[in-house]
């Protein structure tokens, strides 16, 4: 079964944790697989472990994961200074002492207000059992996302299937259309000649000439043919269980193009206005089919 690109899922661990997590889980169209992670700075070390946990679960769009943490007792969090960074800012504010001609220290105060100087960690041991309070929670928000996902891909093939059918349909009355085509083309080609002509004898043979060039170059059974057959390849990939939006699009560009072709070949008001209905309802596909994962 198809699964659309477009979810939410929510999960928090159970009241009275030491570890409470809260994680939401938010998924939109994209090409690839695409993750935008928020969550505390002190557990921002789990990051990696996230975003591998949750690839298992999604194959393509751009997911925001909001990741609310109550770290509870705070003798495990520990504050670390970057000192390499801090010697940097102090040796930028000395080279701007000396410009000024500013002869005062920089004073300990200004210094912790520059970002990024201290950073607070949990320690590895802790974050080992954190990352153990935090699984189980993300999972079954991943579950919750992956459950939305699948219902509005049901959603989508309840209405991909019926305009399949309708392209199938519009496909086989052009095919019922073009053999009478070429016996048109045959009918007014020999009035226009006798109008011209005359009382004058019409060549038969160069009246059947000129309608098999014609029927040749009218001919759309091939591209009837692929066209069929992409509409059955598109009804075999909507039952796949894995990512199969890139396929479809592909298939859905083929079949435009055999559409197309269709339309630019037979020459005739009546396969034309069956190629508009056609593409239009291709476009309401390819719409959809925008939002498959």
């Amino acid at each position: 079964m198809i699964r659309s690109m477009t979810g939410y899922g929510q999960a928090e661990s159970a009241a009275g944790e030491k570890d409470y997590f809260k994680v939401e889980l938010r998924s939109v169209n994209h090409r690839y697989l695409d993750f935008n992670i928020r969550m505390p700075r002190e557990i921002q070390a789990l990051e990696e472990k996230v975003r591998r946990r949750l690839q298992q679960f999604l194959g393509r769009g751009r997911v925001e994961v909001y990741i609310s943490w109550n770290g509870g007792e705070t003798e495990a969090v520990n504050v670390v200074l970057d000192r390499k960074l801090l010697a940097a800012y102090r040796e930028a504010l000395a080279e701007m002492q000396d410009f000024c001609g500013v002869r005062d220290a920089p004073l300990l105060e200004i210094l912790t207000r520059f970002p990024d100087l201290l950073r607070v960690e949990k320690a590895e041991a802790e974050l080992d059992k954190v990352w153990n309070v935090l699984l189980p929670v993300l999972d079954a928000a991943a579950a919750k996302l992956q459950q939305q996902r699948l219902e509005e891909g049901a959603r989508l093939e309840a209405d991909l299937l019926p305009r399949l059918e309708l392209v199938a349909g519009f496909s086989r009355q052009v095919e019922e259309r073009a053999p009478l085509i070429v016996a048109e083309y045959r009918k007014k080609l020999a009035e226009r000649l006798q109008e011209f002509l005359g009382q004058a004898e019409i060549d038969p043979a160069r009246l059947l000439t000129e309608a098999a060039i014609f029927a040749d170059r009218c001919n759309v059974t091939e591209e009837l043919v692929r066209l069929w057959s992409h509409l059955s390849a598109f009804r075999e990939a909507l039952q796949e269980t894995g990512p199969v939006g890139r396929k479809l699009d592909f298939l859905t560009q083929e079949l435009f193009r055999e559409v197309n072709t269709i339309g630019s070949k037979a020459n005739d008001y009546e396969v034309a206005r069956l190629v508009v209905e056609m593409k239009a309802e291709l476009e309401k596909i390819r719409e959809q089919v925008q939002n498959i994962e």
